[in-house]
């Protein structure tokens, strides 16, 4: 069922505010987020330092929602004593998320230890009744494995690069998938818009990557850019697009103020 409302507002449900790419700017980057009607940008933090700096950015600018989290590469790098540590500060931080958290083959072979970090973050986002960020690339299949059998459900699917056929599994299972603004050119993003119903997409930039253009910086106002393809994809008003990924957005991130 889609759905009419009078405001159309905007969400980045992942973004990285935190990397150097914005220390020079991050005032003017926020301005024009409000500029552009984003009403949220959920910054996700991948190791402890980003995860402190992003608590640092939700302090400073309202637009700024936390997601806590460790990057699969970077779970190898920690000791048991660092890892335990790591989660209870996250916990107690009371995050809006937790992201970004998942499975990389691409830059790691061995899934073992990724795994093991993986669900204790998936019975974190149980404990807390907060979803999970996840990252999946190249392996998709074992991320959803993980979270078919730990029965979770609070569940976004961040830049998925998998198959269609698993694509529609995700949606079968009551979960979100993410579209960052590289869909203008991306057949990939493209065909994924065409085949996941409305109901379950978001928005995302990943800023600073996957821009709208080839090699440019992105940036959260660049979610626009993201709501017009798949208002044209799917064949609708941007507005009512808009409107229906903020509902999907109210669904998932129940516990996030955005006035």
């Amino acid at each position: 069922m889609l759905f009419k409302l009078e405001l159309a507002m905007l969400v980045d449900v992942h973004a990285h505010l935190d990397f150097r790419d914005f220390d020079e700017d991050i005032d003017e980057v926020i301005k024009r987020a409000h500029g552009a009607e984003v009403i949220a940008i959920i910054n996700n933090g991948t190791d402890p330092a980003t995860n402190r700096k992003t608590i640092a950015l939700s302090a400073k600018y309202h637009l700024i929602k936390p997601a806590l989290g460790i990057y699969p590469s970077e779970t190898v790098k920690m000791t048991e004593e660092q890892l335990d540590k790591e989660f209870k500060f996250i916990e107690n931080s009371k995050p809006v998320a937790l992201g970004e958290v998942g499975l990389d083959l691409k830059l790691l072979p061995d899934l073992k230890i990724q795994k093991e970090v993986f669900e204790r973050f998936i019975k974190l986002s149980e404990k807390m009744k907060i979803p999970l960020i996840v990252h999946s690339r190249k392996a998709e299949q074992e991320v959803f494995d993980c979270l078919v059998s730990s029965n979770a459900k609070l569940v976004n699917m961040h830049c998925f690069s998998g198959k269609l056929s698993l694509a529609r599994k995700i949606e079968d299972n009551g979960w979100y998938m993410s579209i960052p603004p590289n869909i203008v050119f991306s057949t990939h993003f493209q065909e994924l818009v065409k085949t996941v119903s409305l109901s379950h997409l978001l928005t995302e930039t990943d800023s600073p990557f996957l821009s709208n253009e080839k090699g440019g910086r992105n940036e959260p106002a660049n979610v626009s850019f993201t709501v017009k393809k798949i208002a044209e994809l799917k064949g609708l008003d941007t507005t009512e697009t808009e409107n229906n990924i903020f509902l999907n957005f109210s669904r998932l991130f129940k516990g996030i103020r955005t006035k």
